[in-house]
């Protein structure tokens, strides 16, 4: 089997690996200068939409196996909210679509929360901070995987190559055509990056090869329902948090056929409004992957804006439905000073309720 280019699935990982490996260690210092260069724009023409997926003890997301970008803790979650609360105005991100459409001035460092996927924790864990504090926000749910068992398959990696010494986890990825140093703390990163660039049917033979190269491991958690089911979605839209949709079963819309594309789009939205979700019409990218063809078949099917995970700040001056967010998790924001060099427009914010340069300085101690 051979992709458009002629090269076999393991070639396009090897010609993949390389310049994922070195995105990977590069990311964190492009995601702060992104920051940086937006800090100063928060001045009502643009919005921070903040993206979190999980919010969970750090006991717990040892035991599933999270990936660390995945998630943050209920009591950092909690201090992110008090932080927002002192130096944004936290609008739902319905307020904030019609505000950036209509071209009418948002408040002084707008800011939005939006959470990827729907697990259930977003019910148990970040529901109750968010009523705390009289906070809206977003659930971007996956509408066939609504009430499911297991999780996604990026989870069913993690939890295969988990319980593997660093050694069999080099070998099991050099295996499938992944030639990564796991003991260096960036193989199942890098893998899972390099598994996304994959059109979905070279992904499905890689992780076969996975499967077929490691035991147990994620079967323990294959009956675990950590998806959120209708009901749950119902009790959370009842408490101020809007539903929308996260395509219909998380496929990654750039690795599919424009025919399959379109069906998960238009499915998604279909599924979501006949249970009286997806009122307004909003997308969050699966993976956030997208070109011009899925932002115009997003188009066709209806969709009023779409949200990617490209870092930066919503504006007018974007197209609707490839506007950036900023990816929020525990290891980049457990300190104020952190979370506000991390978040785009968060120190400009921070001075202007404060009225002195304090957060400033802080922000880019």
């Amino acid at each position: 089997m051979t992709d458009s280019s002629g090269r076999s699935p393991r070639a396009t990982l090897r010609a993949i690996a390389g310049p994922i490996v070195r995105r990977t260690r590069a990311w964190a210092g492009l995601a702060t200068g992104a920051s940086a260069r937006a800090r100063a724009r928060l001045d009502g023409s643009c919005a921070a939409v903040l993206m979190y997926h999980r919010v969970l003890p750090s006991a717990r997301a040892r035991r599933l196996h999270v990936e660390p970008g995945m998630y943050v803790t209920p009591e950092t979650f909690a201090r992110h909210l008090d932080w927002l609360a002192e130096s944004f105005a936290l609008l739902s991100l319905a307020e904030i679509v019609e505000h950036l459409e209509s071209g009418a001035g948002l408040p002084r460092g707008a800011c939005a929360l939006t959470f990827d996927d729907g697990w259930r924790d977003n019910l148990e864990y970040a529901l109750p901070a968010l009523r705390a504090r009289g906070l809206p926000a977003t659930i971007f749910a996956v509408s066939d995987r609504v009430g499911t068992t297991g999780a996604f398959w990026p989870d069913e990696v993690c939890r295969r190559l988990a319980p593997l010494g660093a050694r069999e986890r080099t070998a099991v990825l050099r295996g499938v055509g992944l030639p990564l140093a796991p003991e260096s703390g960036e193989g199942v990163e890098a893998a899972l990056l390099a598994l996304k660039a994959l059109d979905e049917a070279e992904r499905g033979d890689v992780l076969e090869g996975i499967r077929r190269a490691t035991k147990g491991g994620a079967a323990a958690f294959a009956e675990e329902r950590e998806l959120l089911d209708w009901n749950e979605l119902d009790r959370l839209a009842e408490q101020g948090v809007s539903i929308e949709s996260h395509g219909a079963s998380h496929a990654i819309l750039t690795g599919v056929s424009r025919v399959r594309a379109q069906e998960e789009l238009t499915r998604s939205l279909a599924v979501l409004r006949a249970r009286g979700h997806a009122r307004l019409g909003l997308l969050a990218y699966p993976s956030g992957a997208f070109d011009d063809t899925v932002v115009e078949l997003a188009r066709a099917a209806g969709y009023r804006a779409a949200f990617t995970t490209q870092v930066g700040l919503a504006s007018r001056g974007e197209d609707g439905l490839r506007q950036p967010r900023v990816a929020v998790h525990e290891d980049i924001s457990r300190s104020r000073a952190e979370f506000l060099r991390f978040v785009p427009g968060a120190a400009r914010a921070a001075n202007a309720a404060a009225g002195d340069d304090h957060a400033d300085a802080e922000a880019h101690a």
